[in-house]
């Protein structure tokens, strides 16, 4: 090797990130303590493993799953065609069709996670998105962690949540 580069997100900080085991205890622990409230994750798009990890505990839980925002819609079919999500049968619904499932029976698996202004979490945030209206039955997780300079428009749309009477889960 002549030369090793590489970049990350958070070299600033102190410590270590929590791995990707972690991670699904804490969501297991979160679907387990929400079992009348709708979920709604989001999360990066390309973060295949961390979409695997809400689809699998969706269907321990015996919930549906939707997906929401283009990105999540594309990347979510693409790895499936090319085998790298497994859809269990029977989970993947449509979100035209969620106004028909009870909140207890539901979680949405949307984009947004970085507080981009046209996400659908976002949009969702600022009452924007015809198919999915935040209340106070909604429990909301971002997983993911604030990228540098995301902060602000993040706890934009983290406080918009809470005005709609919604529980959000967060880094903090």
């Amino acid at each position: 090797v002549l030369l090793f580069m590489c970049e990350s997100t958070n070299v600033e900080r102190e410590g270590y990130s929590m791995s990707e085991r972690v991670v699904g205890e804490t969501l297991d622990k979160i679907f387990a303590s929400n079992l009348k409230r709708r979920l709604i994750i989001a999360t990066f798009a390309s973060n295949v493993y961390r979409v695997q990890q809400i689809l699998n505990l969706a269907s321990k839980y015996k919930r549906k799953v939707a997906f929401l925002g283009r990105s999540m819609v594309n990347v979510a079919e693409t790895a499936s065609k090319i085998g790298e999500l497994y859809i269990p049968d029977g989970v993947l619904v449509d979100i035209d069709r969620i106004k028909n499932i009870q909140d207890k029976d539901l979680v949405i698996i949307s984009t947004g996670s970085q507080g981009e202004p046209m996400s659908a979490l976002s949009r969702m945030a600022s009452d924007d998105f015809n198919q999915v209206k935040i209340d106070h039955n909604d429990t909301i997780i971002i997983s993911a962690s604030p990228i540098p300079g995301n902060e602000r428009s993040i706890y934009n749309v983290i406080n918009n949540l809470y005005r709609k009477g919604a529980e959000v889960v967060y880094e903090s």
